[in-house]
C-alpha cells in the first residue's frame, strides 16, 4: 500500500492531468463521490472516508477538496497537493467547460445555479478554499501547492513524493483540439448547457 496522497485543489486546476501523472507513477487514484455531502454527523463521514479509501492509495475532483480537514485528521501523514491556477483563468475555464448545466452537486458548493451568471460567487469559493487551505498547512511540511503554468511537472510531483526515479515524460494535459474550442462560443454554451439541463433533468 503506497502513502496517502491527497489532491486538494477545485476542478478545472489540472487535477486530471495530475490523476494521469499518478496513476502512470503507479498509484490508485478515487475520483469524485458525492456522498461526501450527504453526512450531517462528522464520525459518520470520517468512517465512510476510512471505509471508502481502504482500496485507494489517492482521491481528486470535487467534493474532496471541501474535506481536507477531515482527510487530516484521518491521515495526518498523508501527502496533500493544492493544485491552484491564476483566478481568472480558472473561470474563464470552468464557465466554459461548465456553462449554465445545473448540476447538483455544484449547486451544493456554490449555492448557486451554474456558473455562467454567477462568476463572482464561484470566485470567492475558489479564491477562499485556496487561501483557507495554505493557512491550515501553513509549515507542515506534507502539503505542496502546485500551480499551472509553474511548478506542474513530474520532478516537483517526485520530489515531493520521495520518488527518485523521475519519468522522462512529458507531464499530462487536455489536448487544444477543436472540440475543446466550441466552448469559446455561447451560443454552443448555451445550445450544450439546454441540452443537459433538459437530459439529466437538472
Amino acid at each position: 500500500m503506497k502513502q496517502k496522497v491527497f489532491v486538494i485543489g477545485f476542478q478545472k486546476t489540472g487535477t486530471t492531468s495530475l490523476e494521469h501523472a499518478l496513476q502512470f507513477l503507479g498509484y490508485r487514484v478515487y475520483g469524485g463521490d458525492k456522498n461526501l455531502l450527504k453526512f450531517q454527523n462528522k464520525e459518520d463521514l470520517k468512517q465512510y472516508i476510512k471505509k471508502t479509501l481502504e482500496s485507494w492509495d489517492v482521491v481528486q475532483d470535487m467534493p474532496w477538496p471541501l474535506f481536507y480537514k477531515e482527510l487530516y485528521e484521518l491521515y495526518p501523514d498523508a501527502k496533500f497537493i493544492l493544485t491552484i491556477r491564476d483566478t481568472d483563468k480558472w473561470i474563464n475555464s470552468v464557465v466554459k467547460y461548465f456553462a449554465s448545466i445545473r448540476i447538483p452537486l455544484h449547486k451544493k458548493i456554490y449555492n448557486v445555479p451554474c456558473a455562467e451568471g454567477y462568476e463572482d460567487v464561484y470566485i470567492s469559493i475558489y479564491d477562499q478554499h485556496n487561501k483557507d487551505v495554505q493557512a491550515f498547512f501553513k509549515e507542515k511540511d506534507n502539503f505542496i501547492v502546485m500551480k499551472q503554468g509553474y511548478n506542474f511537472n513530474y520532478q516537483t510531483l517526485c520530489e515531493f513524493l520521495n520518488i527518485n526515479d523521475v519519468p522522462n515524460e512529458d507531464f499530462p494535459h487536455a489536448r487544444n483540439n477543436k472540440k475543446r474550442k466550441l466552448p469559446n462560443y455561447k451560443i454552443y454554451r448555451d445550445l450544450r448547457s439546454f441540452y443537459w439541463n433538459f437530459k439529466k433533468k437538472y
